[in-house]
Order: structure tokens, then C-alpha cells, then sequence
């Protein structure tokens, strides 16, 4: 009988990506990767650090000089006090994010996930023996969390409170009130707060915080950070997690037994990306925002617009004119008119009449994919 891994399903998103990677001139409107290069002077500092043989193993932590990096850095941009001890970098965000649950997490644990959420997270728990329970985070609410059915989904077995904000797919970002109430919920419940802060510098509009600011130290509060999305470094595979001496202590031993540490030269490019000018980090955040702006007028006057993501570099999209499950549609669109979207139901069940479109593609390519989508939808009303 099949368990752990094998009961997990693959990924929605990755599932329509590989069909678009099979289909010549699709439109590419899937997968949340920026479509930037890395900056000049980060792959410099990766070349040279093979010139300068530093390939070898780190600590598993990673480099004591980036974590003391990584402190200023959650300083200044989080409002975040802590110490290199209390940081571990992790391949990606997703491995730190792993490191965190299998940490904490035992056999027959909940994990309380947004819906929509992230599908990873959901696929992490089979192998770890625990179980998702999604709280719904509605549209009509501009996808903000319902904290009252959030409160009624916590149960004996109830151990992490994930957070999402600013939250794929969506785009929301979570006032610091909601974050306040969030965190009065999980410490009522002795549960523990994972904060997944990956698109934490990238803001489109308004304000944004960050759970842990709010918290005193000895708040059971997790919070996981990725250079992928922040300096275009998907591939370069860096992420870092920040919490008390002793769930890092934990969570160390998790990547010591999986991954020993992270490429040593991921994490002199890091370096160079906290050193060197934040300027590309600006210029990328603003062309999220005008990309954001010219799909949420392409999606209004389509009257498929759901809500103007503030956060991130997704935007979703109603398709229930369409009269079809969004995996179906998702499909569909793409077989007839080569633009590839992911589908709600990839991130729960709360978005199953909407897909997901990234912003991190080329103008041209959004604004000849949306207006696609939208006569798609549309041609049988």
C-alpha cells in the first residue's frame, strides 16, 4: 500500500508547467520564477569564488560571515533582532521550510495551511507523517484570512500555524492587525507561527510586517527567507531560517542529514547580493508593480479581476464564465491558445473557478497571454 511520499500528489503548478514545456511558442504565465537575470555583480562574486577555490564545505549553518549578514539584514528590512546562531540557510526556501517542519512535526500532527496556499507546503507533510488542514482565506475578501474559521480549525493535534504574507498565489498582504490576531491564536494554542516571508521585499504597494517584529524572543515564531525571488537567484538554491537557538539547533540537524550545507558558492554570491547595491532590487520590484497594474486593467475590463494583489508577483484571475473546473481550463488554454496559466486548484480549494498569472514575464508576453485568456473564457457566454 502506498505511503509518505508515494500518496503525495505532484505539484499543480509543475504538472501545467511541463506540458508547456512540451508545446512550441507557449506563452509562459506559470511558474513564479523572475524573469530577470541575476545581477552583474552577484554572478561575479560566484565566479570568482570558484576562482578562489571556496568550494569547499561550510558549517552546516552556512558561512559565519553571511549569517552575520543575514542578521543586519533582518534588522533593517524585517524588524528582526537576532544572532548568527539562531539563522540556518537551507537549499532554497523550500529546504528551509522542510528543515522547520521536520523539526517540529510527529507523527500524526496538523499543519493549519491558507487556502489558497503554496502546494508545496501540503506535499511536505505525507513524509513527515502529518496532515494539512486549510484555513480559508476567501476572495470576496480580497483573500485575506477568515480568522474565525481559522480559530474553529484548531484541534488537539494542531502544531503549526503557516503564514503567507506577502502570499503566492494571491498576492495579499496581511495587516499588521491580522498578524497580531494570528499570533495571539497560536500562542493561546501553544502552537508554533511559521512565517514564509520569500517575497518579503517585494511590495507593490502599502505596507508590509513581518509576524516575529511583533513577538517578544521567546515567541514560538519561525520565519523563512529566500534570495530567489529578492535578487533573481532561483537557481543558486539559498534560503535561510530564523527562530530560537533551539528549534535552529534542530532544524540544523534536519539539513546536516539531508544536504551537509548549502553551495559554498551560493553563499559568497549572497554576500555580494547583501553588500552590493539594492538598487536591481528596486528596479525589479517596479517593474512587478507596472506589470501588476497593466494585467489588473486588462483582467477589469474582462471583468475577470478578482482582487489588485498588493505583494508578490501574482496575480489571480476569475474563470468561472468559462463553465469549466480551472485544471481542465487551465489545459485547455493551453492546448488551443498556447498560453500556459496554473490553476486554483493547485493552491486548494477556495480558488477553484480562478488560475494563477505570473508576473514575471515579459510585458509583451502578459499582454498577449491575458487578453488570450480572457476571449478564452469568455467565447461561449
Amino acid at each position: 500500500m502506498a505511503h509518505g511520499p508515494a500518496e503525495m500528489a505532484h505539484s499543480g503548478i509543475r504538472e501545467i508547467a511541463n506540458e508547456a514545456l512540451r508545446t512550441p511558442g507557449a506563452i509562459r504565465l506559470d511558474v513564479g520564477q523572475p524573469d530577470f537575470p541575476t545581477p552583474q555583480h552577484i554572478k561575479d562574486a560566484g565566479k570568482r569564488a570558484i576562482d578562489e577555490n571556496k568550494t569547499f564545505y561550510t558549517h552546516t549553518q552556512g558561512l559565519l560571515s553571511l549569517r552575520e549578514r543575514l542578521v543586519a539584514k533582518l534588522a533593517r528590512v524585517n524588524g528582526i533582532t537576532t544572532t548568527p546562531d539562531r539563522i540556518a540557510c537551507g537549499p532554497g526556501g523550500v529546504g528551509a521550510i522542510a528543515a522547520m517542519f521536520a523539526a517540529v512535526l510527529e507523527q500524526g500532527d496538523e499543519v493549519l495551511l491558507p487556502d489558497p496556499g503554496w502546494p508545496n507546503y501540503r506535499m511536505m507533510l505525507p513524509w513527515l507523517g502529518a496532515r494539512a488542514v486549510n484555513y480559508p482565506c476567501p476572495s470576496e475578501e480580497g483573500f485575506q484570512p477568515d480568522l474565525d474559521a481559522l480559530a474553529a480549525l484548531v484541534g488537539p493535534r494542531t502544531k503549526i500555524l503557516v503564514v503567507n504574507s506577502p502570499n503566492n498565489p494571491t498576492g495579499a498582504v496581511y495587516p499588521a492587525s491580522t498578524l497580531a490576531a494570528m499570533i495571539e491564536l497560536a500562542q493561546r494554542n501553544n502552537l508554533w507561527l511559521l512565517s514564509d516571508e520569500c517575497y518579503d521585499q517585494i511590495l507593490l504597494d502599502g505596507t508590509w510586517t513581518s509576524p516575529a517584529s511583533l513577538a517578544p524572543d521567546d515567541a514560538r515564531i519561525a520565519t523563512v527567507f529566500t534570495f530567489s525571488k529578492t535578487y533573481a537567484m532561483t537557481g543558486w538554491r539559498l534560503g535561510y531560517l530564523a527562530g530560537s537557538a533551539d528549534l535552529i539547533d534542530t532544524a540544523t540537524k534536519v539539513l546536516e542529514s539531508n544536504s551537509s550545507c548549502v553551495s559554498t558558492i551560493s553563499q559568497v554570491a549572497a554576500e555580494a547580493a547583501l553588500d552590493g547595491p539594492q538598487d536591481c532590487v528596486a528596479e525589479m520590484v517596479g517593474a512587478y508593480r507596472r506589470r501588476r497594474d497593466l494585467v489588473a486593467g486588462i483582467l477589469h475590463d474582462a471583468e475577470l479581476l478578482i482582487a489588485r494583489p498588493t505583494g508578490a508577483f501574482y496575480i489571480m484571475a476569475d474563470v468561472s464564465p468559462a463553465g469549466l473546473p480551472a485544471r481542465e481550463l487551465a489545459f485547455k488554454l493551453l492546448r488551443e491558445r498556447g498560453v500556459s496559466v496554473a490553476p486554483g486548484t493547485a493552491f486548494g480549494q477556495v480558488a477553484g473557478q480562478a488560475v494563477r498569472i505570473s508576473l514575471a514575464s515579459s510585458d509583451s508576453d502578459l499582454e498577449e497571454g491575458v487578453r488570450r485568456l480572457g476571449e478564452f473564457v469568455h467565447r461561449g457566454t
